[in-house]
């Protein structure tokens, strides 16, 4: 959820033209982190952060960091406890105010090294995207080649579709749909032969303030992920796609 706002905002700030180069940071604190609506720490809280470089031309790059407590997959030894994403792209805005953005994004689990096969050696993952926005609604698609960070060497998309708006009191809505599907959910214990279905959604509805220069956040975040494999499964246990409502401090540098 946070990395696709960072690369909206960083996007946003290449594009406006008003805007020569822009470095920006952001600090964060949840009660969760929740990632395509499965928890990446069991549940707990995460701290959060990262950095951006926007210039006018809509070039952007930037960085982005949590914590995580995957024990990825159950497999012992492999126990990845930071996340690190790498991120470049190109945003435009079309003279019928449609935003177009696309770019690639690297996902890094430093400690996950031995993930037996099927999948490669770590969870660090690769992906390419595409977005679009309108108004109040944007949508994006996520191609990887390998999905790694769920233990799969085939290919995955996740579709994105949301929305934003300000509602009175300077009360921030967003409301986002997600799907996952592709190869990746085809094969292994989470296939269909499985007993398992071939996809997920999740989805989030939340509202933000910002107090004292201090964006407050609150969010609903749920998904079906569970279908993924039996009970107590390695892959998306229960208690990480339960929904839940998570709440968020973050500051702006």
């Amino acid at each position: 959820m946070m990395k696709k706002t960072l690369i909206a905002g960083a996007v946003l700030a290449a594009t406006s033209t008003a805007a020569m180069a822009e470095i920006s940071g952001n600090v964060s604190l949840a009660s969760d982190y929740r990632f395509r609506g499965v928890s990446q720490t069991d549940g707990q809280m995460a701290i959060q952060g990262g950095f951006d470089y926007a210039h006018e031309s809509g070039l952007y790059v930037g960085t982005w960091a949590s914590n995580v407590d995957s024990n990825f997959l159950g497999t012992d030894g492999v126990d990845p406890q930071i996340e690190l994403d790498l991120y470049a792209g190109y945003g435009m805005e079309l003279a019928n105010g449609v935003g177009l953005d696309f770019g690639v994004l690297q996902y890094f689990y430093p400690g996950s090294d031995g993930i037996p096969a099927p999948a490669e050696s770590s969870a660090d993952t690769t992906e390419f995207y595409v977005g679009a926005s309108y108004g109040d609604f944007s949508a994006q698609l996520n191609y990887s080649d390998e999905l790694s960070f769920i233990w799969s060497s085939e290919s995955a998309w996740y579709l994105n579709v949301g929305y934003e708006t300000t509602l009175m009191n300077d009360i921030g809505l967003s409301i986002s749909v997600g799907h996952s599907f592709g190869d990746a959910y085809d094969v292994g214990p989470t296939s269909p032969a499985a007993g398992a279905p071939d996809s997920y959604t999740d989805w989030s509805v939340g509202v933000s303030k910002t107090v004292y220069g201090v964006d407050l956040g609150l969010t609903y975040v749920d998904s079906d992920a569970d279908d993924l494999g039996p009970s107590g499964s390695p892959f998306f246990p229960d208690s990480t796609t339960d929904g839940t409502v998570v709440f968020s401090v973050s500051k702006s540098l």
